[in-house]
């Protein structure tokens, strides 16, 4: 069996991180079978979607006929327009979905103190977020406006602007709306509008280590989703470098045509996949910061001592 990783110890900033990757090596298949099962239908129509708004629909049959002639990369703009639409949807019922998921998955790890919780349970659990969910996301939306605002005025800083204040900026806003989301995910009792003033603040209950945290386990997971994103240009590139064909040759060739819907697939894939590993480090992060500032899960351990000093 898997070793359980208590999540609500108090631990330093690597700590933190550490216990997180723990979390995810322990957890990492029964992780991947909720991930799979309740977004593969997403995962497709993402992947269609968003190839059809670069591409066209031309360019989708050209494909699957074995032929792709230059025409077929025109494609219709209704078309791109119609599939970015249906992608911008998608990509909403993704955030709004798998955020409910990953709050509810820890709640279910930490209320039976071992790991691989079951996946249909956490469905059921987390069906039940999706409106508050929708309303924390439609709060931040309106919430990066002026987030937008100052961090363009923060880039016309030199050096200092880019380099540090308009980094801190965005991070701040993406933690904060991140903890607020795993908190109204994680809590049975407490609304969207409660769930955004906690992740306010347990923000800045310890600001430099909610920022650090989540920076840092972010860098982290995006540099392994990128090695994945590579890996279809990396064959492109093994084979027109080996190939004696010339560009003009190369853009209508199938395999690299092949190679590049392929590309779509695996972009789709880790794109909702990061977002999902993401909630996990906001769920360790926010449980840090809890207990630090509180101490639940340290008095709760008092009190268990006590009673069984009693008896």
């Amino acid at each position: 069996m898997n070793k359980y990783i208590e999540p609500r110890l108090r631990r330093d900033f690597g700590g933190v991180i550490t216990a997180y990757f723990d979390f995810l090596k322990g957890d990492h298949k029964n992780i991947f079978k909720v991930f799979i099962t309740y977004n593969f239908i997403f995962i497709i129509i993402l992947f269609l979607t968003n190839y059809l708004a670069d591409t066209g629909l031309d360019a989708l049959i050209a494909l699957s006929n074995g032929s792709y002639l230059d025409q077929a990369m025109s494609g219709s703009l209704e078309t791109s327009i119609a599939a970015s639409a249906i992608g911008f949807v998608i990509n909403v019922i993704v955030i709004l979905l798998n955020a409910s998921l990953a709050g509810v998955y820890l709640r279910l790890y930490e209320r039976d103190g071992r790991s691989n919780p079951n996946y249909k349970e956490v469905f059921h659990f987390a069906k039940r977020k999706f409106g508050g969910m929708f309303l924390i996301l439609l709060i931040g939306g309106i919430a990066i406006i002026p987030v937008s605002i100052v961090s363009v005025i923060a880039i016309i800083i030199p050096i200092v602007g880019v380099l540090i204040i308009f980094p801190i900026i965005m991070i701040s806003y993406f933690t904060w709306i991140g903890m607020s989301m795993f908190s109204y995910a994680y809590d049975e009792h407490i609304d969207a509008v409660a769930a955004i003033g906690k992740g306010w603040e347990m923000l800045f209950s310890k600001y430099w280590k909610a920022l650090g945290v989540s920076f840092i386990s972010t860098v982290l997971i995006y540099l392994t989703s990128t090695l994945f994103q590579l890996l279809p240009a990396l064959i492109i590139g093994f084979y027109s470098y080996n190939t004696a064909e010339d560009n003009l040759e190369l853009e209508d060739n199938i395999f690299i045509k092949a190679i590049e819907f392929f590309f779509y697939a695996i972009n789709s894939i880790t794109g909702i996949l990061t977002f999902f590993l993401m909630m996990f480090v906001m769920g360790y992060l926010y449980f840090n910061l809890h207990e630090t500032k509180y101490n639940v899960f340290l008095k709760s351990r008092i009190s268990k001592l006590g009673i069984e000093n009693e008896e």
